[in-house]
């Protein structure tokens, strides 16, 4: 009989994972989509929300995976004729969030995917981003958190000696804690308060502090605090955020009398006995600053990069 030999020949097309990423304008972002990818990410942090972004960067845009599987926010400015990424005031942590843990090549495909029309990229990203591309140099920033799962009491007996005596001048003192100002006088406060050194980085934060603090109590998830002497002079304030398991302590000023007696120690403390044994983490969000890491650290948080 006859012998036939049939060759078959298949073409398959792979497609790579670096396509599947979409550039998308902020027109075309699914802002739904995108904070249900936030929320159930492993690695959610209440910076990466729609509203949160729509008022530290207007006009964001984005890369997204998929079907909102994995997201990372493009936080973009235009100047000199120039497009760059660069990270918003008070906004610690961006970079990619997935659903799956990120691992380094995941993130290597999102900073392949950047668009080249940014000529120039300073971002940071989140903790859970370990990337290894070649084409970025990268260093290493500090964060600071507690974790609160335990009672007050057990956290109480974690604050280093200096810290539990800066504490008790401050209770000495007669001053309390009761909720904090509206953001508009939380805003000139802080203003009035910055150190001389930052004095012209406040005109361009201080209307952010003062749009985002509103947005996070709009949002139900923000809170300002005020340290006040009996007399009821306030002499130290500061912004809080409780979301997504976390407790973030934003930003806050005290004034010389407040430093004098240790104001800023009661605050936190007050924060952390308030929130103590409701399983969150909170987290101090800096610093690279020595004196206010000697300080976190003090509450006997744990240093991250």
């Amino acid at each position: 009989g006859l012998k036939y030999k049939i060759q078959c020949i298949f073409t398959v097309t792979i497609q790579s994972p670096v396509e599947l990423i979409k550039y998308l304008t902020h027109s075309e972002i699914d802002k739904h989509l995108w904070d249900k990818c936030i929320y159930h990410s492993v690695n959610r942090l209440t910076y990466a929300m729609s509203w949160w972004l729509d008022t530290v960067s207007p006009g964001w845009e984005a890369l997204v995976q998929d079907d909102y599987t994995a997201v990372m926010p493009l936080t973009g400015r235009r100047r000199f004729g120039i497009d760059y990424l660069y990270q918003p005031y008070l906004t610690q942590q961006l970079g990619v969030f997935s659903v799956n843990k990120p691992e380094p090549e995941d993130v290597d495909e999102f900073l392949n995917a950047i668009p080249e029309k940014f000529m120039y990229v300073d971002i940071h990203l989140n903790s859970t981003n370990v990337p290894l591309n070649h084409n970025f140099t990268y260093s290493a920033r500090n964060n600071f958190t507690l974790d609160m799962t335990r009672s007050y009491v057990h956290l109480l007996a974690g604050y280093h000696r200096n810290c539990r005596r800066n504490l008790q001048k401050a209770v000495q003192s007669g001053l309390e804690v009761k909720s904090g100002p509206t953001p508009a006088v939380f805003t000139s406060f802080v203003e009035r308060n910055l150190d001389k050194k930052v004095q012209d980085m406040g005109k361009k934060i201080c209307p952010v502090i003062r749009e985002i603090t509103q947005a996070s109590i709009q949002q139900g998830v923000g809170e300002i605090k005020g340290v006040y002497k009996p007399n009821g002079k306030l002499v130290a304030a500061g912004w809080f955020v409780y979301d997504m398991g976390r407790c973030f302590f934003g930003i806050c000023a005290s004034t010389k009398e407040g430093k004098d007696s240790q104001s800023m120690y009661l605050l936190v403390d007050h924060a952390i006995e308030n929130r103590a044994g409701k399983g969150e983490i909170f987290d101090f969000t800096g610093s690279m600053v020595p004196g206010v890491a000697y300080f976190n650290a003090g509450f006997g948080a744990v240093k991250s990069h």
